[in-house]
C-alpha cells in the first residue's frame, strides 16, 4: 500500500470511529438494533449515566488513545468496558456534556430538580435540617416550578416535566415514608390498645344488637298484628258496603221491612309508640318498607337511571370494560387520549 493510500485509509479510520455515536444521536431507536452493543466493546463518543432512578445523569466520555479505551464519567477515569452497556443507550451532544461538566446540567434537566438532586456541596450542613422542613421547602420549591409546564408544546418540555412529576412523587413517597416511621410507635402502642379492649367492645356491641333484633322483630310482629286488624276492618268495610248497595237495588222493599243496615267504624291507626325503659335513652320506633327480592333487574335499572350514583356506576363498569379490552359497549362515546404511568 503506498503513502498516499495509507494515509486516506487512516483518515478514513480516524473519522469512522466517531461514526456510531453520530448515528446514535441522530437515532437513539437503532441502538442495540443497526447499531451493535457488545459487552467489553465500547465506541468513541460523549454520554451520560445514571445507576438509579432518583440520582442525576453523569456526563461521560469515551475515546481511545494510544492504543487503549479511555473514560471518564464526572471526571474521574473509568474502565470503558465497564460502562460501556450502562451509558450507551444515553448519548448526548459534546456541547451537552461539556455543560454537564461544568454543573449546567442537561438541556432536557428540570431547573428545580436538577438543583434538589445535585450532590451536596463540600462542607453542607444540610444533614442538620429537620426532614419535616427540608422536604417542605422542597416540595415548595418543585410546585412552584410546575406553571412552567401548565401547556405542553414540544417532546423536549414532555421530558422536563415528567422530571418534575417524577420528583413531586418521589417526595411525595420519602414525606410518607418518614410519616409512617414517625407513626409507626403510637401505632403500636394503640394496637395493643385496641388488643386488650376491642374483644370487650365488640362482645357488648354484638350483644346489644342482638337484642335489638329480638325487640325489632317484637316490633315488626307487633305491626303484623296491626295491618291484619286493619286487613279485617276493610274487609267489614266492604261487606257492609255491598250490603247497603244490593239493599238500595231492592227498592221494592219498603224501609222498615229492609230494617237499619249494621255499620262499623275504622279504628285508628295507632302510630308506633317509643320503648320506654327503665335504665338507659328511650328508642323511638318507626315504620319503613324494606326491599326483600328484586323481581325485575330491568324495570328496576330503567326506574333508577337518572340517579347519579348509578350513572357513576355505570360509567366505571363501562371504563372497566375498555382497560379489559371490550369494545363493543353500547350507549356510549370513546375517545383516545394518552395515558401516564
Amino acid at each position: 500500500m503506498n503513502e498516499a493510500v495509507h494515509i486516506g485509509a487512516l483518515a478514513q479510520n480516524i473519522v469512522d470511529v466517531w461514526g456510531w455515536w453520530r448515528a446514535a444521536l441522530k437515532d437513539p431507536r437503532a441502538i442495540g438494533r443497526s447499531l451493535p452493543v457488545h459487552d467489553g466493546d465500547p465506541q468513541q463518543g460523549y454520554f451520560r449515566v445514571r445507576y438509579a432512578k432518583d440520582k442525576p445523569f453523569e456526563p461521560v466520555a469515551i475515546w481511545f488513545e494510544d492504543g487503549q479505551w479511555l473514560a471518564y464519567r464526572s471526571g474521574r477515569e473509568v474502565r470503558a468496558e465497564d460502562i460501556w452497556t450502562s451509558c450507551c443507550r444515553h448519548p448526548v451532544t459534546y456541547e451537552a456534556y461539556n455543560d454537564a461538566v461544568e454543573g449546567k446540567g442537561w438541556p432536557d434537566d428540570d431547573a428545580v430538580v436538577a438543583k434538589q438532586v445535585a450532590p451536596p456541596a463540600p462542607g453542607d450542613n444540610s444533614a442538620a435540617i429537620d426532614p419535616v422542613e427540608e422536604i417542605a421547602d422542597q416540595i415548595a420549591s418543585a410546585l412552584a416550578g410546575k406553571d412552567a409546564y401548565a401547556k405542553i408544546a414540544d417532546d423536549e418540555t414532555a421530558a422536563k416535566a415528567l422530571s418534575l412529576r417524577n420528583r413531586l412523587n418521589e417526595l411525595s413517597n420519602k414525606a410518607d415514608k418518614i410519616r409512617e416511621e414517625a407513626k409507626a410507635p403510637h401505632l403500636a402502642a394503640g394496637k395493643a390498645v385496641d388488643a386488650k379492649w376491642q374483644p370487650l367492645v365488640k362482645k357488648a356491641k354484638a350483644g346489644a344488637d342482638e337484642v335489638k333484633g329480638a325487640i325489632a322483630a317484637w316490633e315488626t310482629e307487633k305491626l303484623r298484628r296491626q295491618r291484619e286488624i286493619e286487613r279485617q276492618q276493610a274487609e267489614e268495610l266492604r261487606r257492609q258496603e255491598e250490603a247497603r248497595r244490593a239493599v238500595e237495588a231492592a227498592g221494592e222493599a219498603s224501609v222498615a221491612e229492609r230494617g237499619p243496615v249494621a255499620t262499623i267504624a275504622p279504628a285508628p291507626v295507632a302510630a308506633p309508640t317509643p320503648i320506654q325503659p327503665t335504665y338507659g335513652k328511650a328508642a323511638s320506633v318507626s315504620v319503613k318498607l324494606v326491599v326483600t327480592e328484586v323481581t325485575d333487574w330491568q324495570a328496576l335499572a330503567t326506574y333508577m337511571l337518572a340517579h347519579p350514583d348509578l350513572q357513576a356506576l355505570l360509567r366505571q363498569l363501562a371504563q372497566r370494560a375498555l382497560d379489559a379490552g371490550r369494545t363493543n359497549i353500547p350507549g356510549i362515546t370513546t375517545e383516545e387520549k394518552a395515558n401516564i404511568r
